[in-house]
């Protein structure tokens, strides 16, 4: 693909909506524990004071109590199914809830703040939450296992969670950026890898990454986060030791396929320490 090659990169976009929080609390605008019920309060939970205990920490480390997509209740409604804060439970619903938070605090809308603290700063030039006319002769379309190819899904609104559109070099450029500490004070830096939610043995939530533990005898660990969705897979990897890092964008259900040679082959037995916590 063209180096230009605009990709949905689905749920990558979650990394992006967390160093703009990140960046928001570092500026000292926003607290990691701060209740954001007075910023926001989502209409359907305004009545249950669950809501009252929701923070950037909880929300960045999927405890809200969301289930991932409101749609998938019959009623579509949005609701908690646990406390928040006590447990882990991946949500797009968190993130997005995350996004309506800043917007209101800040009267601007995310894909302003992204551009002023990431977009603009990195030159991220292809890089955006909605849909751009111009990526029309651009777009990786996405495919079926059997090379068909689906209707793509052109973003309006913004989404916190999911649909953020950009190029590979765009998105190396972050996770490069993400690698050197993205200008963020050390504290945020050791909040982002500290183990907020434990999820197995193997693996635990920072904010905004899963950390995969113990992929080799160093005790490195790997930051990582993936996107799915119909027709995309793609995924990030950052070992932040040795400063590696690799991104890999798929248009196709059978694009995880592709993701253990690549691994194998640019990791090393990094990469083979991933795999075995991946795999498990």
């Amino acid at each position: 693909a063209p180096q230009y090659t605009i990709w949905n990169v689905a749920s990558l976009t979650k990394p992006i909506t967390t160093l703009v929080v990140l960046k928001l609390i570092d500026l000292g605008k926003l607290g990691l524990d701060e209740p954001v019920y007075k910023y926001y309060m989502d209409p359907d939970i305004k009545n249950d004071s669950r809501a009252k205990l929701l923070t950037p920490r909880i929300i960045l480390s999927h405890q809200t109590g969301f289930i991932n997509n409101r749609e998938n209740y019959k009623d579509g409604i949005l609701k908690f199914e646990f406390k928040p804060g006590t447990k882990y439970q991946y949500s797009g619903e968190g993130y997005d809830y995350l996004r309506k938070v800043i917007e209101h605090k800040f009267n601007k809308t995310i894909e302003q703040l992204a551009s002023e603290l990431i977009f603009k700063p990195l030159k991220m030039n292809n890089t955006s939450y909605v849909w751009n006319k111009e990526y029309e002769t651009k777009i990786a379309k996405w495919h079926t296992e059997k090379g068909e190819i689906y209707t793509l899904k052109k973003q309006t609104e913004a989404h916190g969670a999911d649909d953020l559109l950009t190029t590979i070099e765009d998105y190396s450029r972050f996770v490069t950026y993400i690698i050197s500490g993205a200008d963020l004070s050390k504290k945020l830096q050791g909040e982002m890898v500290k183990n907020q939610v434990t999820i197995n043995d193997y693996k635990y939530f920072g904010l905004g990454w899963w950390v995969d533990k113990n992929i080799n005898i160093n005790n490195d660990f790997a930051m990582v986060h993936g996107g799915d969705d119909i027709g995309v897979h793609t995924i990030a990897f950052i070992i932040p030791k040795t400063k590696q890092g690799l991104v890999i964008f798929t248009n196709s259900d059978n694009g995880t396929d592709a993701y253990q040679e690549i691994i194998l082959k640019y990791l090393g037995e990094n990469g083979q320490g991933i795999m075995n916590v991946e795999m498990k």
